[in-house]
């Protein structure tokens, strides 16, 4: 059985070119393909899947839902601490990411249990 994390953004303006540009920039800097082909290649390492995203920049289709970015990851779970390292690691992602696209009602979740936003941290608290 697979554990994955699900994330939504949403608001009333579409995501400008450079927002677009920073997601795809803090994607590539926590990108786990280097670990998923050393994987592949050795057999050492957890079990990543890439980070998995779309972003909606059409006027046109976006007013209908107010989505302006969205996705799921398969968490890692070849070891015994391999989820909760996928999950810190996509919340720091996602935190980053939740900074950077400003004015949006955020929805961060894994499986059904809902990630907390510390506002005094500006980051996702997968601990509680």
């Amino acid at each position: 059985m697979s554990i994955s994390i699900y994330y939504t953004a949403r608001r009333k303006a579409p995501l400008r070119p450079n927002e677009i540009s920073t997601v795809t920039d803090i994607a590539r800097r926590y990108s786990v393909d280097e670990q998923i082909e050393q994987l592949l290649a050795t057999g050492n390492g957890l079990n990543w899947e890439s980070f998995d995203f779309a972003v909606n920049s059409e006027p046109r289709g976006f007013f209908k839902s107010g989505v302006v970015f969205s996705g799921s990851t398969k968490l890692p779970d070849n070891r015994e601490d391999a989820t909760w390292l996928g999950v810190q690691h996509w919340c720091k992602c996602l935190s980053e990411i939740r900074t950077a696209l400003t004015g949006c009602d955020w929805d961060v979740a894994v499986d059904d249990h809902a990630m907390h936003w510390d506002t005094a941290l500006s980051a996702y608290d997968p601990a509680q």
